[in-house]
């Protein structure tokens, strides 16, 4: 960032009053939260009797951002474009829990504020928004907007006590839906492995955005030692970029189903699963893809029909001084594009060592993402793997990309100076499937309209993408506060160049603190 934007950065007030109305605020909670565990036989905060239990989050991020920049499009009345700036933002939830022996049920607000978003940062078809911030700006229109939702109203009903039907649980309402997480271990490496490679793929809330998505609708569980069967029949509602969360898209429609053979079931310290998802949307918007607009049809008149078939491992075996661990995931796809025929696939192997006796806890890891891409735009056929709804950030930590036509070589190294803090560095070398296809990214719908949730921007007939380096850092002050930081540098390549000529780096950072119980 230039010496110029910093100094008009520090003398900003909304930046002051950002950090005064959320950072702040969160250092004197902290400060008056325990900072050490008592007895065992202390309830949780916020816990009012052994049935009703109030839940609470707070978190304020400072975002930062030097993206990419293209050229000046006059033409399109593009005149600026402001790919240097910063913003905040604070997320505030409060919801009531109960547990009965017959049903257990939630009912949760969510506040999202955003404060000083830039307003020229957005580039215009088909590049699209220079980070985030464009993003925000684009989807709700003022600089600082700010909105009260309902996130999450559901009943879960336990079947076996009501007729007798063992293991097994019906909810209705409003709730998250996370694709690989239908449950966890009690494993926490276990559990920190499915909920970063192998979860939200393909649906999930998006909680790194500060208004998350969620799902309206109905689902059924059958949960026993050895198996999980997980059935959701659900409309997303709005969520992400679009703050106005409440507010259901009811023109798409999902169905989701896994059976997942649990950890250690079939095979020693082994889980897998097989799933099935469906997709159908018919809003009034067009979809991206790599044919010229006018061949287009708005989904209003030829919707999207959507399948996809897949498959997970995962693995944690003891070796030596550490543990060993793999990840296989596979998906297919098939079905309608609008007026096309769909045929695509992804597929990601994984492996990592984690030397668990020594102080540091170093944790090696490599791996390899493939996603197909479409080489023709006249064949009738659309081979592009479409990411449906995913929590995007969990696998592109600076989300200039998503995982459509995609290859990711990475290797990622972390390590535990503490008990309670947690550094990491990955490494990411990108490039297109499909040198003939888009270079994609966005994360599924966020609106009702106005927008399809994907842009994809020209390769120029190139593939290589670039390298992407970043570090994050996390401390867990105590079990009710926690603070991170994170960085990252992109050097774009050919494919970035052609999209973004007048500079063909960027940088992306913040600083966030979370306080909850």
């Amino acid at each position: 960032m230039t010496a110029h934007r910093r100094s008009a950065t520090i003398e900003s007030d909304p930046h002051r009053d950002f950090l005064a109305q959320s950072v702040l605020p969160v250092c004197l909670l902290a400060s008056l939260l325990p900072q050490t565990v008592r007895a065992e036989e202390e309830p949780p905060l916020g816990q009012i009797n052994p049935n009703i239990r109030v839940l609470g989050e707070l978190r304020g991020r400072l975002e930062g951002f030097d993206f990419f920049q293209p050229a000046l499009n006059r033409a399109k009345d593009v005149k600026v474009n402001d790919n240097d700036y910063l913003f905040g933002a604070l997320r505030a939830r409060l919801g009531i829990a109960m547990t009965t022996p017959w049903v257990d049920g939630l009912v949760q607000g969510e506040y999202t504020g955003l404060y000083d978003l830039p307003s020229k940062s957005f580039a215009g078809p088909p590049v699209g928004p220079l980070g985030l911030g464009g993003a925000y700006y684009k989807d709700n229109g003022s600089s600082s907007p700010s909105n009260v939702h309902l996130k999450q109203a559901y009943l879960n009903l336990k079947l076996q006590p009501m007729i007798g039907l063992p293991n097994s649980y019906f909810k209705g309402g409003r709730f998250e839906i996370s694709d690989g997480l239908e449950y966890k271990t009690g494993d926490a490496k276990f559990d920190a492995l499915k909920t970063t490679r192998i979860s939200q793929r393909l649906i999930g809330p998006f909680d790194f955005t500060h208004a998350t998505r969620n799902f309206d609708g109905f689902s059924f569980v059958y949960d026993d030692p050895n198996v999980n069967l997980t059935l959701t029949a659900t409309h997303p509602t709005q969520g992400g970029f679009n703050i106005h969360a409440t507010d259901e898209i009811s023109h798409i429609d999902l169905a989701y189903g896994a059976l997942t053979s649990k950890k250690g079931a079939l095979l020693p310290d082994t889980e897998g699963r097989l799933f099935y998802l469906y997709y159908g949307d018919d809003r009034d918007v067009q979809p991206t893809d790599n044919r010229l607009l006018p061949l287009r049809p708005k989904l209003s008149k030829e919707a999207l029909a959507l399948s996809t078939v897949g498959a997970h491992l995962l693995s944690v075996q003891k070796f030596g001084p550490g543990a060993f661990d793999g990840v296989l995931w596979g998906a297919y796809q098939f079905g309608r594009w609008g007026d096309l025929q769909q045929n695509a696939w992804a597929i990601a192997p994984e492996i990592g060592y984690q030397f668990t006796d020594l102080t540091l806890k170093p944790w090696l890891r490599i791996g390899y993402f493939r996603s197909s891409g479409d080489s023709d735009t006249k064949d009738g056929t659309h081979g592009t793997f479409f990411q449906v709804l995913p929590t995007v950030r969990l696998y592109a930590k600076f989300p200039f990309y998503n995982l459509m036509n995609l290859q990711d070589a990475f290797a990622q190294v972390s390590i535990a100076p503490t008990q309670t803090t947690k550094l990491g560095v990955d490494f990411h070398h990108l490039s297109l499937s499909d040198r003939n296809d888009l270079f994609y990214g966005g994360s599924g719908a966020t609106s009702r309209a106005g927008a399809f949730g994907y842009f994809g921007r020209a390769s120029g007939g190139d593939r290589s993408v670039g390298e992407l380096v970043d570090l994050s850092f996390t401390h867990n002050v105590n079990k009710y506060l926690s603070w991170s930081l994170y960085y990252a540098h992109a050097f774009g390549s050919q494919v970035t160049g052609n999209a973004y000529r007048l500079k063909n780096d960027a940088d992306y950072g913040f600083l966030e603190f979370t306080a909850s119980f």
